[in-house]
């Protein structure tokens, strides 16, 4: 029973004396989490007007000014969704969906107030041969094929996997999302010091949700040519242990591909293509980039080139590459992989992946072989 019922209860029951609805009042982050679930489920009116209620009891709560800008934005209103991505930035650094969100909004121009879409109409002239043109030129530069060759290091988004609401895997104590977090930092960190080789962006770097659309979208907001996501999942395979790769493929690669397929579309929600879903459909066609037709067959080599450059006095074992339909991977427009940096679900892997000198010790083998790969890269297709 949750507090909206729970008051409710006592209220029938008399235990509470109030004015009609005041018992119901629940507070900004509540109000929040129900709107959350209505914008999961398509349903923007009925999100708005709990997170304007929201809002008026918490205007500076951070989860109501981003939440107030999806459901706009998902409503196709960017320019009432772009001052709450702004203050929800403001109010948390750390949101970096809101930030792309913000940043991308702020690159296309914004209807008139009171123009189509807000009631009103408005009258457009007739664009000129020029503004033909030069949306001719437009619509050939979005459909290219393949990236121009660009000087300069190659461009990693590393993708901690998991987050906020979504702990993922756990064990002994141990949450996934943790494990992914602490071990993409220590990544980051080590491989920032090789800057002539690499760029380093992280999809999160703090302990909060990211939806799989947002993550794949951010590959294309930071025109990444890899993504590395690690995680630390737990399968009902008791075997499952040490270091895999993988790739995306339309069919598992093995049993245990299967299984990790399983455990992470769950977890990512990736069920439904993320293209699909309104508002963010809309952002994402707003910046993503083809990275050319065969990203998924460059994916599989970098994902065995990965495993090869593997140090062997890694503190797991390093057990090889494989494939399988892992929904974020099959997503973005770039190669990339996921990495299980061990089980969560074995005694031994769980029990290494808790020492921090042992986390430390992976993420420098990880960084090894990320700059091996990337020593042998271009950057782009």
């Amino acid at each position: 029973m949750n507090r909206r019922q729970a008051l409710a209860f006592l209220a029938a029951a008399g235990l509470v004396a109030c004015r009609p609805g005041l018992a119901l009042a629940d507070t900004a982050d509540e109000l929040a989490g129900a709107a959350q679930a209505e914008l999961t489920g398509g349903n923007i009116a009925k999100a708005l007007p709990l997170l304007l209620e929201a809002e008026a009891k918490d205007p500076r709560n951070d989860r109501v000014q981003a939440l107030l800008g999806r459901a706009y934005f998902q409503q196709g209103d960017a320019r009432a969704a772009l001052p709450h991505f702004t203050l929800a930035v403001r109010l948390n650094p750390e949101d970096t969906v809101s930030r792309m969100l913000a940043e991308t909004i702020s690159q296309f121009p914004l209807p008139a107030k009171g123009g189509q879409g807000q009631g009103g109409s408005v009258s457009r002239p007739r664009p000129s041969a020029l503004a033909r043109e030069a949306q001719a030129e437009r619509e050939a530069l979005i459909g290219r094929q393949v990236r121009p060759t660009r000087q300069g290091p190659v461009r990693v988004l590393l993708d901690p996997g998991h987050g906020g609401t979504d702990s993922g895997a756990g064990a002994s104590g141990l949450r996934e999302a943790d494990v992914a977090l602490d071990l993409s930092l220590r990544l980051a960190r080590l491989l920032a010091a090789a800057k002539d080789v690499v760029a380093i962006q992280l999809t999160r770097t703090a302990d909060v949700y990211l939806p799989g659309w947002a993550r794949a979208g951010l590959v294309g907001f930071y025109d990444a040519d890899l993504l590395v996501s690690l995680h630390a999942t737990r399968v009902v395979e008791p075997t499952a242990a040490g270091i895999h790769v993988y790739a995306y493929a339309r069919q598992p690669s093995d049993a245990l591909a299967a299984l990790v397929v399983r455990a992470e579309n769950a977890a990512q929600g990736m069920g439904a293509t993320w293209m699909a879903r309104g508002g963010e459909g809309l952002f994402v066609s707003a910046v993503r980039e083809a990275a050319g037709q065969d990203r998924h067959g460059r994916s599989r080599e970098l994902a065995t080139a990965l495993v090869r450059a593997l140090p062997a006095n890694a503190p797991l074992p390093v057990r090889g590459a494989a494939a399988g339909p892992l929904g974020l991977l099959g997503e973005v427009d770039a190669a990339a992989v996921l990495v299980e940096t061990g089980f969560l679900s074995h005694p031994d892997d769980a029990a290494t992946l808790a020492i921090p000198d042992k986390r430390q010790a992976l993420a420098g083998c990880l960084a090894d072989a990320i700059l091996a790969v990337a020593r042998t890269l271009a950057p782009g297709p």
